[in-house]
C-alpha cells in the first residue's frame, strides 16, 4: 500500500482491470521489526524485490502491475490474466518465522477456482510446497498460512515466491486465466520473551541440519543406514544470541538404535526445553529382487544381473566428489546385490562401466533396474536415474534422465522406455550412441538427505517378444475384457511387479508398479480400441491383449 504521486494516478488510470477492487485490504497489525520479513506492504520496511514478473512462461507475463492503484492512492499488485506467477526476492533466512501473511482479492465473477501459494527455498528441506489460500470472491481475504502447512519446508534460504491458480475448487486442473490482486505479503512470528526462550535455532546430526527442523518441534526421527554402529554426533545452537553455548547440553544415545537428548536452558537460568532425536536403523530387504525373464543374448546389455552375462564395470561408485557414495557388494537372500552405502552428505552414486569403450544403445528400447529403498522417503525425496553419453571418447557430451515415482520398503522393478527419458541438462541432446556411465540418486529437491538403495538386475534390453517358454511360465486371468471402466488382472501363485500398457502404435500409455498377485488398471482415460499389456512378474514376463470398449 505505497503512496503514489498524481502523475502516477493519471498514468495508471489508463489501465483497466475487470472487476478490480475499489478498496484496500485492512492494515496489518503493528509488529516488531525483528518479527517480520516484508516483501510488499506499506506497514513494514520491505526487503529488496529483484523482479515482480520473472519470465516463467506464465500467461500474464509482462502484464503484472506492482504499482496498481485501486482508486485509493495505496498501491497493490495486480496479476491480470493469471494462471501462475513468480516473484524473485533477495534471498532471506526466514527459518525463524512462523507464518506468511497474504491479502488477496479475486473478482466476484471468479467462482469455483482455487489459488495456491508457496515460498521457494534453495537451502535445507523441501524446495516448495503449494498450500491453498482460502478465498471468497468479491472481497479482500486476509490469510495467515502457518509454516507447518508447508510440509518439509525450512525457509532458511527463500529466494522466490509462487502463486498458482491452475485448479478448480475441488483440486482438479483448470489452466484458464483469471485476475487476482494481492497486498501485504510478509513472513512473521509471534514475539518471544527472550529471557524464557529455551529453543534452538539449529539442530544438527554429523554436521547437517536435521531434516524438517523447526524450533517449535521437539521430537525427530532419524533413520541411519543399515549396518551403522557409531552413535552420530548431535549439536544444537541456542536461539538467543549471546546466551552462550553453555546453555545447550547433549546427552548422546548409548548405542544405535537409541535416543539422543538436547537440553536447552533459557537465559533466565530456569526455563528448560528438551529436544529428542530417535535414531533407527534402515531395514534391509529380506527377499531377493525379482528374477528377470529369459531373453536372447543379443537383446540384452547387462551391467549387473545373475540372469545375463555382464559387461565389465570399471568402477562401482567412483569418487566424483564429496556428494558421491560407494556401491558395495552385499548378499540378499543368497542373491548377489549391490548397495549404495550412503554416508553423511552423500546423495548419489555412479556406475562407470564403459569409460574406454561406451556402447551404442540406439537400437535398444528399455532400461531396467530393480531397486529397494531402505526405510522411509522424506518429503520431496525422489529417485533419479541418469544415463551419461560419452561421444568420441570424450567426457559426458549429453545425458538423459528419468525420475520415476519412488517407492520405499519393497523391491520395485523399473522397466523404462529409453524414449521416455528426457535431457538431463542443456542442450537438450537425447543421444544414446555412447553410454558409459549411470548415475543414481534418491536425494531431496535441495539435493540433500539421501537414503540407502539396494540394486539388482541393471541392464538395457530390446523389447522383443519373449520365448514361448517364458510366455508359458505362468497363467493370467483378465476380467472384464472388453471393459469400459477397468481391467482386473490376476496371476495365481505369482507376484506382479509392473504392468505396462501400449496402444497399437507402440506408445506406452500406462505404467504401474505392484507387489501382489492382483492388479487393476483404470481405462476411463483411454480411447476405445485394442491395447497390449506387458505383465512383469517374479516368474517372468508375458504380453496379453486388452480391449477398451
Amino acid at each position: 500500500m505505497k503512496k503514489i504521486t498524481l502523475l502516477f494516478l493519471i498514468l495508471t488510470s489508463a489501465f483497466a482491470f475487470g472487476q478490480a477492487p475499489t478498496t484496500n485490504a485492512t492494515d496489518p497489525p503493528t509488529r516488531n521489526a525483528g518479527d517480520v520479513i516484508s516483501i510488499f506492504s506499506d506497514a513494514y520496511t520491505n526487503i529488496t524485490v529483484n523482479n515482480f514478473d520473472p519470465n516463467w512462461g506464465q500467461s500474464g507475463h509482462t502484464q503484472v502491475n506492482s504499482s496498481y492503484d485501486p482508486g485509493t492512492g495505496n498501491l497493490i499488485i495486480a496479476y491480470p490474466n493469471f494462471n501462475y506467477q513468480g516473484t524473485e526476492i533477495a534471498t532471506q533466512d526466514a527459518s525463524a518465522m512462523e507464518f506468511i501473511h497474504i491479502d488477496i482479492f479475486v473478482p466476484a465473477s471468479v467462482t469455483g477456482r482455487m489459488v495456491k501459494f508457496s515460498p521457494i527455498n534453495n537451502g535445507t528441506g523441501t524446495g516448495e510446497f503449494l498450500v491453498e489460500v482460502p478465498i471468497t470472491p468479491g472481497s479482500w481475504n486476509s490469510v495467515d498460512l502457518a509454516k507447518g502447512d508447508f510440509t518439509g519446508m525450512i525457509w532458511d534460504s527463500v529466494f522466490q515466491l509462487k502463486f498458482d491458480g491452475q485448479f478448480n475448487s475441488d483440486g482438479s486442473a483448470n489452466a484458464t486465466p483469471f485476475d487476482i490482486y494481492v497486498d501485504n505479503i510478509y513472513f512473521w512470528k509471534n514475539p518471544t520473551n527472550t529471557t524464557t526462550d529455551a529453543t534452538l535455532s539449529d539442530l544438527q546430526v554429523d554436521g547437517n541440519t536435521v531434516a524438517g527442523f523447526v524450533s517449535t518441534n521437539y521430537t525427530y526421527n532419524v533413520e541411519l543406514p543399515n549396518g551403522t554402529t557409531a552413535v552420530p554426533t548431535v549439536t544444537g545452537t541456542a536461539t538467543q544470541a549471546g546466551s552462550g553455548s553453555s546453555n545447550v547440553s547433549v546427552s548422546p544415545a548409548a548405542s544405535v538404535p537409541g535416543t539422543t537428548t538436547v537440553t536447552v536452558t533459557a537465559p533466565d537460568g530456569t526455563t528448560m526445553q528438551d529436544y529428542t532425536i530417535n535414531f533407527t536403523i534402515s531395514a534391509a530387504p529380506t527377499v531377493a529382487a525379482p528374477t528377470p525373464p529369459a531373453r536372447t543374448a543379443a537383446d540384452v546389455v547387462s551391467i549387473f544381473s545373475d540372469a545375463y552375462s555382464d559387461v565389465t564395470v570399471d568402477n562401482w561408485g567412483p569418487d566424483w566428489g564429496p556428494s558421491s557414495a560407494r556401491i558395495n557388494d552385499v548378499t540378499v537372500a543368497s542373491n548377489a546385490t549391490k548397495l549404495m552405502d550412503i554416508e553423511s552428505g552423500q546423495v548419489f552414486a555412479g556406475i562407470d562401466f564403459a569409460a574406454s569403450s561406451p556402447f551404442d544403445a540406439t537400437s535398444f528400447t528399455h532400461f531396467h533396474l530393480d531397486y529397494y529403498i531402505s526405510g522411509t522417503l522424506l518429503p520431496g525425496q525422489t529417485l533419479s536415474i541418469k544415463l551419461s553419453n560419452h561421444s568420441n571418447g570424450a567426457g559426458e557430451t549429453s545425458a538423459i534422465q528419468t525420475i520415476p515415482t519412488a517407492v520405499a520398503g519393497s523391491w520395485q522393478s523399473l522397466d523404462v522406455a529409453l524414449a521416455d527419458f528426457v535431457a538431463a541438462s542443456a542442450p537438450a541432446d537425447l543421444s544414446r550412441n555412447a553410454i558409459a556411465q549411470i548415475v543414481i540418486s534418491a536425494a531431496r529437491a535441495d539435493n540433500s538427505t539421501s537414503v540407502d538403495i539396494y540394486l539388482d538386475n541393471i541392464y538395457f534390453h530390446k523389447n522383443t517378444t519373449l520365448s514361448t517358454k517364458d510366455e508359458s511360465l505362468f497363467e493370467s486371468k483378465i476380467y472384464p475384457n472388453p471393459s469400459s471402466t477397468e481391467w482386473k488382472i490376476t496371476v495365481p501363485n505369482n507376484t506382479i511387479r509392473t504392468i505396462e500398457v501400449f496402444n497399437v502404435l507402440g506408445k506406452r500409455v500406462v505404467s504401474q508398479n505392484y507387489n501382489s498377485d492382483t492388479a487393476s488398471i483404470s481405462v476411463e482415460s483411454l480411447a476405445s480400441g485394442i491395447y497390449l499389456a506387458k505383465i512383469n512378474t517374479e516368474l517372468g514376463t508375458k504380453t496379453v491383449k486388452l480391449i477398451r470398449e
